[in-house]
């Protein structure tokens, strides 16, 4: 008689279960994640194709409350039925007939954490590469329909749009990943291209009449056109909610290895390279009195053959670790720059195809370095301020005068960028005293002691204790559940759910909490861990309590 109950109990179970775990996922799959994608332009086939991956993930979301919802419901039926008091008339105790919930429980606790583990962000891998080849269609579709699209700290904006060329027009592009260091790109026209190489996504750019501007480095230049500029597509592979267990094991047993500190520890060698050149030029001059070795950047692909520079000074020196500034007159000067007003000090001559172009000279002049994002390359500006220019076949009274010229972008020499390539990040992140002199570069490496790593380590920790507290609490959650059905004879729906809503609201809360304690800078993680793990033991104790108490009764 009880193998038989206990067979009718599990098959109620499972079938409860099943309902239940189809119907929680199908409505959050469609509402969180499905419905806002459609909104951006996907089309059916594609929203079909991406249900597909996301429904597992969510499944590791929806199957401990609908495992709850279903013990709760049929042991509740059980009980209303007077099912309960036939079998406790037969000499069948109550707490025997709870077995089948407690294998649910022991089941779904293992399917969860097996999905929250490894499964879920594997998946979300999967579908990410899924988006990212209809990023294209997403684009335009934002496009179209609000003008810009924002995504990974980036922003573009396009007054016109047309799909079929695949060309924009208006176009202004903001990249604010770097709050310290914010670009912007202003285009008449653009061509995007959305191509794929080596599983990775990017986006291939072709603006026509652009103007770079770079926060760190002011004006970096204007174009007819640019040959080719790159953008890599958002990637959910750098969030920490997104690692499978073995990377977050791996992240917190060695952070060095993340991509967030690596991506940081190439943003400092970019720090070295700028500051190496700077000591390059200061140097040549303080040798020579000249500089002569920046080239034009010349984008990758382009067959043009780029002009150089010569600059003339008596001494440079850095300026606030950013900039660095060209001072007093150079010792000799030969050709027309001699006739000049001697009130301009530094002498800059422009030369294409080994020919006298041009020749400025100037009062003042700022050389910067800076990372240039939407070139991904290393570049020099430099603003010259009360410049005179001429040509080499002009006499002096012929100069005209402007009160600020910009030029370039140049490309820093090629040696110098090779040396920073090859720092070693371990060096970079064990070594932060021999960087002292370079105080832009010592804060940064300080930074990611101080604040990257540390807030790395936090989700990731919070992501650990997260993931395992829920998987544990199935196990509490469906027992509880099944006993509360039995107790409070939950077998309508309303009822049942009202039963079920205890114990789930419970562990969602008090896991999200603890989440974003842990998360918080400002907050000893301790604090978040004893709230995850907290309510888990209270909800163990709320267990251990109904199964001793009111179900011996």
């Amino acid at each position: 008689m009880s193998r038989t109950l206990k067979t009718y109990l599990g098959r109620d179970l499972a079938r409860a279960t099943a309902l239940a775990t189809v119907a929680f996922t199908l409505v959050i799959t469609v509402f969180a994640v499905i419905e806002p994608l459609r909104e951006q332009g996907m089309s059916g086939r594609q929203a079909m194709r991406l249900f597909g991956y996301i429904m597992p993930v969510m499944l590791s979301l929806t199957l401990p409350v609908a495992a709850l919802f279903a013990a709760t419901i049929v042991y509740g039926r059980f009980s209303r039925d007077n099912e309960l008091m036939a079998c406790r008339a037969s000499g069948i105790h109550a707490l025997s007939l709870l077995g089948p919930a407690i294998w649910l429980a022991i089941i779904v606790s293992a399917i969860t954490l097996l999905l929250g583990l490894y499964v879920a962000p594997n998946l979300l891998s999967v579908s990410e590469r899924t988006i990212k080849k209809n990023f294209q269609q997403i684009v335009y579709y934002r496009l179209k329909k609000k003008s810009y699209f924002d995504y990974s700290d980036r922003i573009f904006h396009a007054d016109r749009v047309h799909p079929d060329s695949k060309w924009v027009e208006g176009v202004v592009g903001i990249d604010f990943s770097d709050p310290d260091d914010v670009g912007c790109l202003i285009a008449s026209s653009a061509k995007l291209e959305f191509v794929e190489q080596n599983g990775e996504a990017f986006v291939r750019f072709h603006p026509t009449n652009p103007t770079l501007m770079q926060q760190g480095g002011g004006y970096m230049g204007m174009a007819s056109e640019l040959k080719l500029l790159w953008a890599d597509l958002p990637s959910l592979k750098d969030k920490p909610k997104f690692y499978d267990w073995t990377k977050l094991c791996r992240t917190w047993s060695n952070p060095k290895e993340s991509p967030v500190v690596l991506k940081e520890i190439e943003k400092i060698k970019r720090k070295i390279c700028i500051r190496n050149f700077y000591e390059d030029v200061i140097s040549r001059i303080k040798a020579d009195g000249k500089y002569e070795s920046l080239v034009d950047f010349v984008p990758p692909g382009a067959d043009e053959k780029p002009g150089r520079i010569v600059i003339e000074a008596a001494r440079a020196e850095i300026k606030e670790s950013k900039e660095l500034h060209l001072l007093e007159p150079s010792p000799a000067t030969s050709g027309p720059s001699t006739d000049l007003p001697k009130t301009r000090n530094v002498v800059i001559r422009q030369y294409s195809d080994q020919r006298l172009k041009r020749l400025f000279r100037a009062k003042k002049v700022i050389v910067q370095g800076n990372w240039n994002k939407l070139r991904s390359a290393v570049l020099v500006t430099i603003t010259l301020s009360d410049v005179a220019i001429m040509d080499p076949s002009e006499h002096s009274e012929d100069a005209h005068y402007k009160d600020k010229y910009d030029m370039g972008p140049f490309a820093v020499p090629a040696e110098i960028v090779a040396a920073s390539k090859r720092i070693m990040p371990d060096e970079l992140y064990d070594n932060a005293a021999g960087y002292s002199h370079f105080p832009v570069v010592h804060s940064r490496i300080k930074n990611l002691h101080d604040k990257i790593i540390p807030r790395l380590l936090d989700k990731v920790c919070a992501e650990i204790h997260q993931r395992l507290a829920y998987g544990i609490s199935c196990l509490l959650m469906v027992m509880l559940g099944a006993a509360l059905g039995l107790i409070f004879r939950g077998g309508e729906v309303l009822v049942a759910f009202a039963i079920s809503a205890g114990p789930a609201s419970v562990v969602i809360v008090v896991i999200l909490m603890g989440k974003q304690l842990i998360s918080n800078p400002g907050v000893p993680a301790e604090y978040g861990i004893a709230a995850i793990w907290g309510g888990i033991a209270l909800l163990a104790a709320a267990t251990v309590y109904v199964y001793a108490v009111p179900m011996r009764r």
